[in-house]
């Protein structure tokens, strides 16, 4: 008897219905990268949650950076310890949990009555974030034709995790004239709502083809692969020799590079990107143009963001990553300058090289990050590699959050500069790993070390 349209069979397990396997194969992607959203909202609110929290508890410089800095330290955590559990339990059964115990933590957020309390509720917020982060980002690597990988790896979630940035400012800015002193609450609690949204539909996803033929489980695997319209590849040596799973693989010569300059780039880039992200209000704050005009220009930042994203989209699978990675890089290095030395002479000059420096962080640093980062590492080891590689660069995001209220106070916009340089290193990264011009390559050409 055939199935009815209303069965919940998940796939991978059985036969599911022609209605079902049409809401799999065009929202498996959106729901898994849907996760950005809230980790962008989340960790984006807090820049501009400082902005109401620093009165409110009348918070010295050092508790301004701890504050922003917790939930990194807390996503690090669950990076390298959920990402190691989504290689030996599947994908689906992670990214569903963290998403509970993600809910439970922001509504704590929003009723904490001490600066300690609130630390601790954004350091499990950020442990919760870290569940998710490794698991998503080896899922749409695993479920990505390599023509679209790029942009279904990189450029999707980020376009999500700056709809969540957006999101967090554009509610800052509603709330900041109903909520008064209490807006920093509802920020951190309304981030529960589309996290219990997305609990809800990720019910309904099937688990990672790749995962499942990593265990075995090859029928399965066929049968979503198929659900979701992606020509099944040709398994790794590792994966038909059916070796055991060795975390120290990870370290170990060709792979130990890779690891290392996936990371390296990937960390490097981030400690410069915070200016445009998580740091953006309080460099804007540093400007002298208040709270309410830093903002609408973490905003335009912001937006800049989420348009060089969808541009980038259209170019990253058809051009050679390297090229993109270096330039790019360079640019960023430049607007920072600007920044630094033209944007305190006037506002126009700081609006603008603000958004420039947006506008090719995302573009091109920000997105590759992303795709080798998942892209270096075999299927039983992508969950714990990507979590290693996405944990160090939260701890350079934290350690940039620590460092900005100090080195804004002291040095204001001139500070920036010392971030931007960043940008000169990571592209020293890219230069000297030609491993990265992965463009148009199979996943498992690409992790296997077959240049």
């Amino acid at each position: 008897m055939a199935a009815a349209p209303s069965r919940t069979t998940t796939p991978g397990t059985g036969r599911i219905s022609p209605a079902r396997a049409h809401f799999t194969k065009r929202w498996t992607p959106r729901l898994v990268a849907f996760g950005e959203f809230i980790d962008g909202y989340d960790l984006l609110v807090m820049g501009s949650a400082l902005l109401f929290l620093k009165p409110a508890f009348d918070l010295t410089p050092t508790e301004v950076g701890w504050l922003g800095a917790i939930a990194f330290i807390g996503a690090a955590v669950g990076l390298v310890v959920f990402g190691d559990l989504s290689d030996r339990f599947g994908r689906k059964v992670i990214f569903v949990i963290n998403l509970v115990f993600f809910v439970v933590a922001s509504l704590v957020a929003a009723f904490v009555t001490e600066v300690w309390q609130l630390m601790l509720a954004r350091f499990l917020i950020g442990v919760a974030v870290g569940m998710d982060i490794p698991t998503s980002h080896a899922f749409l690597t695993e479920i990505a034709p390599r023509a679209r990988r790029g942009r279904v790896a990189g450029s999707l979630p980020n376009m999500m995790w700056l709809g969540g940035a957006i999101t967090s400012v554009l509610v800052a800015l509603a709330l900041r004239d109903v909520a008064g002193e209490n807006t920093w609450r509802w920020l951190f609690g309304l981030a529960a709502i589309p996290a219990l949204a997305v609990l809800v539909a990720r019910q309904f996803l099937p688990e990672s083809p790749r995962w499942l033929r990593a265990q075995g489980r090859h029928e399965e695997a066929r049968e979503v692969f198929a659900i979701l319209g992606v020509e099944e590849p040709p398994p790794a040596p590792v994966e038909s020799a059916g070796r055991k799973r060795r975390v120290r693989e990870l370290f170990a010569a060709r792979a130990g590079l890779r690891l290392a300059a996936v990371t390296g780039f990937f960390a490097i880039q981030a400690f410069g990107g915070a200016v445009a992200t998580i740091a953006g209000p309080l460099v804007m704050a540093a400007s002298g143009i208040g709270a309410q005009h830093s903002l609408w220009f973490s905003l335009a930042g912001f937006v800049a963001g989420l348009c060089a994203v969808v541009a980038g989209a259209r170019l990253i699978d058809r051009v050679n990553r390297r090229t993109l990675g270096i330039w790019s890089c360079v640019g960023v290095f430049v607007a920072g300058l600007g920044i630094a030395f033209l944007g305190p002479k006037a506002p126009a000059l700081l609006l603008a090289f603000f958004v420039l420096y947006s506008l090719l962080t995302w573009f091109g640093p920000g997105v590759l990050s992303w795709v080798w980062s998942s892209e270096a590492f075999p299927t039983h080891l992508r969950g714990i590699g990507s979590g290693v590689a996405q944990a160090v660069t939260r701890l350079m995001i934290a350690l940039n959050v620590v460092l900005a209220p100090h080195l804004l106070e002291r040095f204001r916009l001139r500070s920036v500069a010392l971030y931007a340089s960043a940008y000169l290193l990571a592209a020293a990264v890219v230069a000297l790993s030609p491993f990265l011009a992965t463009t148009g390559k199979e996943l498992e050409e690409i992790n296997t070390g077959r240049e």
